[in-house]
């Protein structure tokens, strides 16, 4: 069944600064196409539609994120790596996708 989609309400821009002023510039993607990754499952079953994908490189900034989404009411997405296979990860009413990927190291281990 092909469900056709409307297009993606844009963020205020004064709300999509505040989004960038936490992880930066080059870690709030705008571009349809450079966020079209972000909205397809990786086989391609599952395609969503979203505004804004965040790159977060902390827990702060991630907590940052949550909060100021819960100010504005924003409904965000989270992603790992984007490979589930129920479509869970996929922003299907135009959520702000908040990638993952970039929280990739090991900050401890504790052996005991």
């Amino acid at each position: 069944m092909n469900v056709v989609q409307s297009a993606v309400p844009p963020l205020p821009p004064e709300l999509l600064e505040k989004f960038r002023a936490i992880v930066g510039e080059k870690y709030a993607v705008t571009d349809a196409a450079d966020i079209q990754p972000y909205t397809t499952e990786e086989r391609n079953l599952f395609h969503g539609r979203s505004p804004l994908v965040l790159r977060p490189g902390s827990t702060t900034e991630v907590a940052a994120i949550c909060k100021l989404a819960s100010e504005h009411r924003i409904a965000l997405v989270p992603q790992g790596g984007n490979t589930g296979l129920v479509g869970g990860q996929t922003p299907h009413n135009g959520e702000v996708v908040v990638s993952l990927r970039r929280l990739d190291k090991i900050r401890d281990i504790d052996v005991e």
